[in-house]
Parts: C-alpha cells; sequence; structure tokens
C-alpha cells in the first residue's frame, strides 16, 4: 500500500537547526518512544540527532525526554522532569505540538516564558499553535500535498505501492527567538 507523509528525518533536523540558529545549544528532544509503533519518534530523533552533530554538539542523553503518547499532559510531564533534572535546556524541539503545548504550560507553571529562557518549537502546525500564548513555532507538513498525492496514489491503476513525501515549512512563531547574548 502507498504511505504519504513529511520526511520526519528531513523535517526533525530543520526543526533542531532552527534553534540552533537561533543561539541556542541545549536543545531537548521530547517526543522519543520506546513502545510501538514509534517509526514517526525513531526518525524525528534520527534528525534531531543529525543536525546536533552536523554543529558539533554532542548528544547529551538526558536532554532526550521519552512520552508514552503524543498528549498534551505528556508534554507536561516530560518537561517537569526536565526542569527537576540537573541538566536545563535553552531549547525544546517536541515531537508533536500538543507535547510542545504541554511542555509551555509546565515552563509558565515554573515561572519561565517560552522563547525567552526557553526556545520551544512543535511538530504539525495544528491551529491551536496559533492561539497559544506565546504562538509556537512548528514543523508545518504540506498538508494539501499530502492529501492530493494520497488520492492520487490510491486511484492509480495499479496502485504505486512504496513510501512517499511531500514538503514542509518551519513556521516561525513568538516561541522562539534569538537567544539573548
Amino acid at each position: 500500500h502507498p504511505h504519504v507523509a513529511v520526511d520526519s528525518t528531513a523535517a526533525g533536523q530543520a526543526a533542531t537547526e532552527h534553534l540552533l540558529a537561533l543561539g541556542r545549544r541545549r536543545v531537548a528532544a521530547l517526543g522519543a518512544q520506546e513502545s510501538e509503533p514509534r517509526r514517526t519518534s525513531d526518525l524525528r530523533l534520527a534528525g534531531y540527532r543529525r543536525a546536533l552533530e552536523a554543529a558539533g554538539i554532542g548528544v547529551d542523553e538526558r536532554l532526550v525526554l521519552p512520552v508514552v503518547d503524543y498528549q498534551r499532559s505528556d508534554g507536561a510531564a516530560a518537561a517537569r522532569a526536565l526542569l527537576e533534572s540537573d541538566v536545563r535546556p535553552d531549547a525544546i524541539f517536541a515531537f508533536s505540538d500538543l507535547l510542545a503545548l504541554g511542555a509551555m504550560h509546565e515552563l509558565l507553571v515554573a515561572g519561565l516564558r517560552a522563547a525567552v529562557g526557553i526556545a520551544v518549537i512543535g511538530f504539525d502546525d495544528i491551529e491551536e499553535s496559533r492561539y497559544s500564548t506565546p504562538t509556537l513555532s512548528s514543523v508545518s507538513p504540506d498538508t494539501p500535498s499530502l492529501a492530493r498525492t494520497a488520492v492520487e496514489l490510491l486511484l492509480a491503476d495499479p496502485p504505486v505501492p512504496g513510501n512517499h513525501t511531500v514538503d514542509f515549512t518551519i513556521v516561525e512563531r513568538a516561541s522562539t527567538r534569538r537567544a539573548e547574548t
């Protein structure tokens, strides 16, 4: 069967590179998963690792936070664990916008402001990301192209099997801005 999606490795790398370009150097990854299915998580994590390695920054495994699911409560729990640890990030790449929104809530509860102390970027560009406080930067899949490609592949005779990717963009909003020097 055909499968159409964003290249999660490339998108994970781009999101992490966005944070690095802002001057951030201690980037946490929220969204690693240990249970099946975890393909998306593994691909986004691979992109995160690739970006850090290309920048000459080693991956600090203490900044890789596992979650059970991609929900707000999981993002909040991961951010809380991170804030209670002995390592403090200056940025968070959350593998979904819901994880990012939960993490931003937890930052606020802890008296921190997303963007000022810890930049946050999510993935999916859900509508809520445009209305959060601060507004959430996100990896935005080309959803119209994804839908169009999926329908075309399903209607093809014979069907076109394999993996097919669509473009994405990084939508910068208030949750990421240049680190103060």
